[in-house]
């Protein structure tokens, strides 16, 4: 771990001692979506019944980039979320054929817990009313440094390592921001890496390893996945788990989950796309007379005309929130336009 630290600092350095850039290049991008929801039971009594909901969700966010006297490029990003804040950024700097360092300002991880789906909406269980669906955990919200791989190996091969100083959040942190309290962990890495051994296949995976101090079991997570297409039909398979943290004599309780997602798309034409999704999440405990299996299918569909997207999805939960018997429907309909 300490040599890792080493080398992230060492490449930190020299990004940042470099000639003067070039003028660069300012744009705005961004996009909207207003959504309908409907929640409805199927009359146990651990039903979850949320009604009917109405939402709209914008970001956008500000970019730059150029071009430095050595050649090397740069690329930032500011992003502007749904509160109309300041939230998430990015510093990337392209060290040519080295591959690229960016600093990251609470601005994604590297988990491939979602790579495999194929919905044209979302995966069910990061939309809506996913509930208490647990996955891998990442560095995602994290400020972070990250190396990345340079394009143009074998079979399109990209590997990424990413560093957290400290696992506190702190998604406005500007220049010469000092540490914020840790959460779970005092920091964390994450690696990850994708490739493609034939046309239409892709494969890839990803693994979470915290600085946990938990003396029973410590946290760990990882995702894998496999997605193919051929013409107009597409699959992905991919798992995901998270081995949780215990402390000595805690009893009962969750040691880990295990998901797995299966997914089929269809692109009718190139305006119609439709597609199906089943996730079973599995949460085990350190006694298994416990455990409990949520399984949620998903039915959706979208249509692009005069650049906007009209969705649907047809969602069904069984054991939602891991609750023996508690069984959901939710239909979600979105209108997304983006600028």
């Amino acid at each position: 771990m300490n040599t890792l630290r080493k080398l992230g600092y060492s490449i930190l350095a020299s990004v940042f001692v470099f000639a003067n850039a070039n003028a660069g290049e300012f744009g705005v991008s961004g996009s909207v979506k207003g959504t309908y929801s409907i929640v409805s039971v199927d009359g146990s009594q651990t039903d979850d019944d949320a009604g009917k909901g109405l939402g709209l969700t914008n970001e956008f966010s500000l970019t730059a980039s150029g071009e430095l006297d050595n050649g090397w490029t740069w690329a930032y990003n500011q992003d502007i979320d749904a509160a109309t804040v300041q939230d998430d950024a990015g510093l990337t700097m392209g060290l040519g054929g080295l591959g690229s360092v960016k600093l990251n300002i609470s601005d994604g991880g590297l988990q491939k817990n979602f790579s495999s789906s194929q919905s044209v909406y979302g995966t069910p269980v990061d939309t809506g009313e996913s509930g208490t669906y647990t996955d891998s955990p990442d560095t995602g919200a994290m400020n972070t440094i990250r190396y990345t791989t340079p394009s143009g190996l074998p079979f399109d091969l990209v590997a990424a390592i990413q560093f957290a100083p400290g696992s506190g959040e702190n998604p406005n942190a500007s220049g010469n921001s000092g540490g914020t309290i840790d959460g779970a962990y005092e920091d964390a890495m994450e690696y990850a890496v994708s490739f493609v051994p034939t046309e239409g296949l892709s494969v890839g995976a990803s693994y979470f390893d915290p600085d946990d101090s938990a003396t029973a079991q410590e946290t760990e997570g990882g995702a894998w996945y496999a997605t193919y297409a051929i013409g107009s039909v597409s699959v992905g398979y991919g798992k995901s788990y998270q081995a949780t943290s215990i402390a000595p004599g805690a009893g009962n309780v969750a040691d880990y989950y295990e998901n797995t997602q299966m997914s089929l798309a269809f692109n009718v034409n190139d305006a119609l796309s439709i597609s199906y999704e089943d996730v079973e999440a599995e949460k085990s405990f350190t006694t298994n007379t416990s455990d409990v299996t949520m399984d949620v299918t998903s039915v959706q569909a979208s249509y692009t005309v005069a650049g906007m997207t009209l969705s649907i999805s047809q969602d069904e939960f069984d054991n939602h929130d891991y609750t023996s018997g508690n069984k959901i429907k939710e239909t979600l309909f979105g209108m997304s336009i983006a600028f």
